[in-house]
């Protein structure tokens, strides 16, 4: 019996599937599996104690639903000043048009606009009978004054919540290529005030546009308001980008994804890679946004184990909690007990590796310190950054051979020699390049 148990629980093979309590007909996609590993299945003893869990959320991609939810979406435009030039508003307008034929008749649509004001040119209603009426008053959009994003966001989330309804998914749509120049232009504070947006069932995605945004403000929003954050360097991408994610949305499976990490009381938590986490009761809970059929999230959380008898220790547990996008039900699965073995051989703890988990911790970590690189190399600080990325390609280095290792290391010096060649941070070619550079990190840490 202990044989089985460490072979099926140290293993880290297992998937949990998901119970719900939704009747069949009511359920949009199949349950969200649950797979844990650690990156290595024993503990060293006597040594620090310290461990890694990879923790993955799958969505299995199911067939197109005909029952899928409806959509509530606020569609937020920037029409600044500059959203004139490139022929910027012009591919949102062919985005918007595009956006329209596809909902549904049941769906609901508000058109929200703003420069140093908010207009409402079309308040949340349903498509049915609209179509001509709505592509009419995106043709007349115009491109305006400054950039009040955060009086956008905020009437994006008010025309959503009116239309807010059992069974429709509700997310805001924002979309600018500049500075938050007047309201909130708090990186912080717009995230908490997505966050809030996301408690009450409205999720909000946000949409980059050229290279002069804050990145880390519209990276942080959609972060703290479950949805996704897109990069669009070149203008002609807006409308493959809105596309894309009115195809996610219409493949909702799971909103207000989290994972929830219980220890027991011997055991501590240590951090999550390139993510923040909460304290609730005696559990750590990592927030991951919503997730639409046929994707995942991955995630690596550290721990620290103390104890000096040899042996089977069941350090925690793991659950997945998430909102049913149909009903609005919460769904929380059975955890999954985690249990790691301590043990005196280093040649046994050599061996309980999971290269698997190692090489894709490797990447991730790397992921994050070129993030910081290119955030520092932003500052001025070169140095710091060049040093910040020979220590990720030395954790490449160092972790097993694997075609996704070498290619994130490749990226990874193919950056450090580019950084050096960027003599004018302010340029456009080294904005676009430092976007770009960001824009992969975060995808790589937060869509994977």
């Amino acid at each position: 019996m202990q044989t089985t148990r460490i072979h099926t629980i140290l293993g880290g093979m297992a998937i949990v599937l998901v119970t719900l309590a939704l009747a069949p007909s009511r359920s949009l996609a199949a349950p969200l599996r649950l797979d844990v590993r650690p990156e290595n299945r024993t503990v060293l003893i006597p040594g620090p104690g310290d461990g890694t869990l990879q923790v993955q959320v799958i969505a299995p991609d199911v067939p197109y639903p005909a029952d899928r939810p409806r959509l509530n979406l606020s569609l937020v435009i920037d029409r600044s000043g500059s959203m004139g030039e490139a022929r910027k508003l012009e591919y949102v307008k062919t985005a918007a048009h595009q956006l329209i034929d596809r909902m549904a008749n049941d769906d609901i649509l508000s058109v929200v606009a703003y420069d140093h004001q908010v207009a409402v040119p079309w308040p949340a209603a349903r498509v049915d009978g609209n179509r001509e009426r709505l592509h009419r008053i995106v043709d007349g959009l115009y491109p305006g004054g400054r950039t009040f994003l955060s009086g956008g966001l905020e009437e994006g989330f008010r025309q959503a919540r009116s239309a807010r309804r059992r069974g429709y998914l509700n997310r805001v749509l924002l979309l600018s290529d500049g500075l938050a120049n007047l309201g909130t232009v708090s990186r912080t504070a717009l995230r908490e005030r997505a966050a809030a947006m996301s408690e009450q069932g409205i999720s909000v995605s946000t949409f980059g546009v050229g290279n002069d945004f804050d990145e880390e403000l519209l990276a942080m929003t959609a972060g703290g308001g479950g949805g996704n954050y897109h990069y669009l360097g070149d203008p002609e991408r807006i409308v493959a980008a809105l596309s894309s994610e009115f195809h996610m949305a219409s493949r909702t499976a799971a909103t207000d994804v989290e994972i929830i990490i219980r220890l027991r009381k011997d055991c501590r938590f240590g951090s999550v890679l390139g993510r923040e986490w909460r304290r609730e009761g005696d559990a750590n809970v990592v927030r991951l946004g919503d997730l639409s059929a046929g994707e995942r999230r991955t995630l690596f959380a550290g721990l620290n184990v103390s104890g000096d008898t040899p042996g089977l220790r069941e350090v925690g547990d793991v659950a997945v909690r998430y909102r049913d996008p149909v009903s609005g039900k919460s769904v929380t699965g059975a955890p999954q007990p985690v249990s790691l073995e301590l043990v005196r051989d280093q040649a046994r703890y050599r061996e309980g590796f999971d290269r698997s988990v190692q090489e894709k911790k490797a990447v991730a970590q790397s992921g994050a310190m070129v993030q910081e690189a290119a955030r520092l190399a932003d500052q001025g600080k070169k140095e710091k950054a060049q040093e910040l990325l020979g220590k990720a390609a030395a954790g490449l280095a160092a972790a097993p051979p694997s075609p996704a290792v070498r290619a994130e290391m490749e990226r990874t010096n193919g950056y450090r020699d580019r950084l050096n060649s960027l003599k004018d941070m302010g340029s456009d070619e080294a904005k676009g390049a430092q976007k770009a550079v960001k824009y992969r990190s975060y995808e790589l840490l937060y869509r994977q």
